[in-house]
């Protein structure tokens, strides 16, 4: 198996974006103006996003983190102008920190169910090493890619400095993990906040009701459009629940040691921190 389209699973979302999925559930989107690309998050860093890359576009591609978990890292070094939200990176430099779904365990689940991996990787010295060099850019910039505009927001709550990208034109947002497996929030590593996750809801809310966006592409599940996006509005109200100690919850470890508050908000699962906020 080779490490570019035999690896990855590539589906075209838009006529100018693509969708770069490795083990499946790890997206990274391409989005193509007249004069660049532009990535968002580099997965899991165990194929060549690079070379698929550029199978897909001609153009210079620039990498943008959502935010810096090590899911959204992987291949980061494979670039050479990476942007991020100052909040998720220090002096240009990420050490990656492997919280929630561990690499270990997921290549185990990948090995039992006899999945293969690309014929140079080794899973026995897998890791996801510093990540240097990032640039910083603000909320609310927009990036110009040649007729094409794409504005970045501030979408905190799973992470300080996370940024989704708005393409208006497309009617389209790419959340990063505004939303998360299954649908749920995850809301309950270091960073995450409770407010400002409702903050994000508030604010994503009025830009779909304004008609900004009718699809939220995201990075581990299914894109949610249409009159699916009231799960906003649910989210929203609900996580005033959460703050207002109206919901119950029970006490549970997420499964790697991390301990949790564990809600049910219209079905879906919330994990926040023992403390909330």
């Amino acid at each position: 198996m080779n490490r570019t389209d035999e690896w990855y699973d590539v589906e075209r979302v838009t006529d100018r974006s693509w969708r770069i999925a490795e083990g499946t559930i790890f997206g990274s989107y391409l989005i193509e103006g007249d004069d660049r690309a532009l990535l968002i998050d580099a997965g899991i860093g165990i194929g060549d996003l690079r070379g698929m890359a550029a199978e897909l576009t001609d153009l210079p591609v620039t990498l943008l983190l959502s935010h810096a978990h090590w899911d959204h890292v992987g291949n980061a070094s494979q670039f050479d102008e990476v942007l991020a939200d100052g909040r998720e990176h220090e002096n240009g430099r990420v050490e990656v920190s492997y919280i929630g779904y561990h690499p270990s365990e997921w290549i185990a689940d990948w090995q039992s169910a006899g999945r293969e991996f690309p014929d140079e990787f080794d899973p026995d010295g897998y890791e996801i090493g510093p990540v240097t060099g990032i640039e910083t850019v603000a909320p609310d910039e927009e990036i110009d890619l040649g007729g094409v505009t794409v504005e970045l927001l501030p979408v905190p709550g799973h992470s300080p400095g996370q940024l989704a990208v708005l393409d208006r034109e497309q009617g389209v947002l790419y959340g990063g993990d505004v939303f998360h497996r299954n649908h749920g929030l995850y809301v309950h590593f270091e960073g995450c906040s409770v407010e400002s996750y409702v903050d994000t809801f508030d604010r994503l809310i009025g830009l779909w009701d304004a008609g900004a966006f009718d699809t939220v592409y995201i990075s581990h599940e299914r894109p949610l459009s249409g009159e699916d996006l009231s799960l906003l509005e649910t989210f929203r109200d609900g996580l005033d629940a959460v703050l207002a100690d109206d919901l119950e919850y029970e006490q549970v470890d997420d499964g790697t040691g991390t301990p949790a508050r564990r809600y049910e908000i219209a079905g879906y699962p919330v994990l926040t921190k023992p403390d909330i906020v």
